[in-house]
């Protein structure tokens, strides 16, 4: 599972409040999205952003803040999944961003990405990024702050991905 997995589209500026070079830029990259599901991504992206844009203390300097949506096609959909110590489902997804549920071999909702290579693409695409959060197209909970925020389609999965941004963004630590 590797970048031959899938391919960068392009990107696209869903809030546009000004210039980059004068913004807080927020970009969505999405992982486990076929190119048949680029639509789906794309609603779930804006959702995301109408999330951050009605959540503190974005919501107070949102003139302030520029998202990009930036496409991504995998090969396959979903996320790596692995059965073993964690009791994932035993999936094997070829996804771009080498989605993976259980880093680390313990937590089985500890869901990340090749944080570089997301980190690569973000500013080859968008170079003023400030911050950068993959969406991973499974229904399985999971998220994962570091260098880039990850979370997953799971019930509630904008607050999972504000929860995750805020250990990125702000190194914030879980309660």
């Amino acid at each position: 599972m590797t970048t031959t997995d899938g391919a960068v589209i392009g990107v696209s500026k869903i809030i546009d409040h000004g210039p980059d070079v004068s913004r807080w830029n927020l970009v969505i990259l999405g992982d486990g999205y076929q190119r048949a599901e680029l639509a789906t991504y794309a609603t779930d992206a804006r959702n995301f952003a109408n999330a951050v844009a009605g959540t503190a203390p974005f919501n107070e300097m949102w003139s302030a803040v520029n998202v990009h949506r930036v496409e991504v096609s995998s090969t396959d959909s979903g996320a790596y999944d692995p059965a073993g110590v964690c009791n994932g489902t035993g999936a094997t997804a070829r996804t771009y961003f080498d989605a993976t549920f259980c880093e680390g071999g313990q937590i089985r909702r500890l869901l990340s990405v090749d944080a570089a290579t997301a980190l690569n693409v973000a500013r080859t695409q968008v170079p003023q990024t400030n911050m950068t959060v993959v969406i991973v197209n499974s229904t399985i909970y999971g998220g994962s702050g570091g260098p880039v925020a990850v979370f997953s389609k799971a019930d509630g999965a904008e607050q999972i991905g504000i929860h995750e941004m805020g250990h990125t963004a702000f190194g914030l630590a879980d309660e």
